[in-house]
């Protein structure tokens, strides 16, 4: 494409669907017997794929576009030469691209570009047809994106057909969750009624979804949307044992990766049919030890302190010293303030060796972590509630680190003397108030003899 016209294109009322669909002119480069040569097909890819990407990074879209229907033409020439597999994904992926910042592009033009995309690349077929599901369902078309599904799951092509097993399953349990999403229809249109239960084509969209999803998530993966809905109807129909049965395989399967998402749909679970202390703070037990920085700590911690057994508060100790090692939670009042009360309980019950041990274990850490003196400078300045609980925790922990506490004891010297002021000048203007009303009832017996 070494004769690519780079003049400037001018902005006419052409539609965007024919920007892509006109390409600029080509000049093709053949060999003595009228074949596209190698040479040619690299030149012109490189050299497009260059004016295509200055095109975007300065977000000329429009001119964009037409580089890009040129690198389809190249791309169309290349029955004789072979094409690099990552060619026909770059295509899509630029293609897509342009198409989403095209100004006014309409349905129309997403759906012409999509069914080129599926031409040009046949590896990535079923992996174009699910993009293009999930833009119809942006745009509220549910039946069209079913059927795009439908033909993304029957795409036979070969061996190619085979490579594609895990995008298959994906695809099918689109196709089980776009029928959950119809059965959500029509539970929302009879909520409130006692037909909503006894809903026949409820039933059926129920049926049609549940066969799909409980085949996706029996086999080993991380299905976390299509976990959740199947859970969701299940509960709708009382079946809460089918339902713990499916969470219980989800989170606890070897055979399935890790995933910390599966403890915590299994707990939330259990927390809303009232499950006993135990087996909720068993599935946070093991979420702490996957992401200890997890919120559902702050929960854990609780469950464990209500129990009131003592190797219980020594782990609520650890798991919330853990929580604050984090630095999303370094700032956070809730989790200094269990981590304060948690040390003031075991000190009341004659266990400050626990907490010294494990304050020992972490000190060095912690004391460049949360206490320095420039922390404690910001926090005067912006959360003088969190510099003096930290400062009552190093108290509780037996430090004597005067320098950064000071900061925590002038603040409250400061706001005592306020509260001093304040009475004072209360005091001050009581007493005003009262001598002037002496001197008025003074001034109205004289007025009265």
């Amino acid at each position: 494409m070494d004769d690519i016209e780079a003049d400037v294109f001018p902005e006419d009322e052409r539609t965007n669907w024919e920007l892509l669909k006109n390409p600029i002119n080509l000049h093709f480069y053949k060999n003595d017997k009228g074949v596209h040569t190698e040479i040619f097909f690299l030149k012109s890819n490189r050299k497009c794929l260059k004016r295509i990407r200055d095109a975007m990074l300065l977000h000329n879209w429009q001119e964009a576009a037409v580089y890009y229907n040129s690198y389809i033409q190249a791309l169309e020439a290349r029955n004789s030469i072979k094409v690099h597999p990552m060619a026909s994904e770059i295509t899509w992926r630029i293609g897509t691209e342009i198409l989403h910042h095209l100004p006014n592009a309409t349905a129309e033009d997403f759906n012409a570009v999509y069914e080129q995309l599926k031409n040009n690349g046949v590896k990535n077929f079923p992996k174009i047809c699910l993009e293009h599901c999930f833009h119809l369902l942006l745009n509220g078309q549910m039946e069209e994106a079913k059927r795009q599904l439908s033909i993304g799951e029957s795409w036979r092509y070969g061996n190619f057909s085979i490579a594609q097993g895990d995008t298959k399953k994906i695809i099918r349990g689109y196709c089980g969750f776009l029928d959950y999403l119809k059965w959500c229809e029509k539970k929302s249109s009879t909520a409130g009624t006692d037909e909503a239960s006894r809903n026949h084509e409820m039933h059926s969209y129920f049926r049609y979804a549940s066969v799909t999803l409980k085949d996706i998530i029996s086999q080993p993966g991380v299905w976390d949307p299509f976990v959740l809905s199947y859970i969701n109807m299940l509960e709708f129909y009382d079946d809460e044992d089918g339902a713990l049965q499916i969470l219980k395989n989800y989170a606890y399967n070897k055979e399935f990766p890790t995933n910390p998402n599966a403890h915590v749909y299994l707990y939330q679970f259990l927390k809303r049919h009232n499950a006993p202390d135990a087996k909720l703070i068993s599935s946070l037990r093991i979420l702490h030890s996957l992401v200890p920085s997890h919120e559902l700590m702050l929960d854990l911690c609780s469950l464990l302190l209500s129990n009131n057994h003592m190797s219980d508060i020594e782990e609520a100790l650890t798991v919330s010293m853990d929580l604050l090692e984090f630095s999303s939670w370094k700032c956070d009042m809730k989790a200094w303030s269990c981590l304060q009360n948690i040390i003031k309980l075991l000190k009341q019950k004659k266990r400050k060796e626990v907490v010294l041990k494990e304050w020992h274990a972490r000190r060095s850490l912690w004391f460049s972590f949360h206490f320095r003196i420039p922390l404690a400078r910001i926090d005067m300045l912006e959360n003088v509630n969190l510099l003096q609980i930290k400062s009552d925790v190093l108290k509780l922990l037996g430090e004597h680190f005067l320098e950064y506490r000071r900061y925590a004891q002038n603040l409250k010297r400061i706001s005592e003397s306020k509260t001093d002021e304040c009475k004072f000048r209360d005091g001050m203007k009581k007493r005003r108030k009262e001598k002037i009303e002496e001197e008025e009832k003074k001034m109205e017996t004289k007025k009265s003899k």
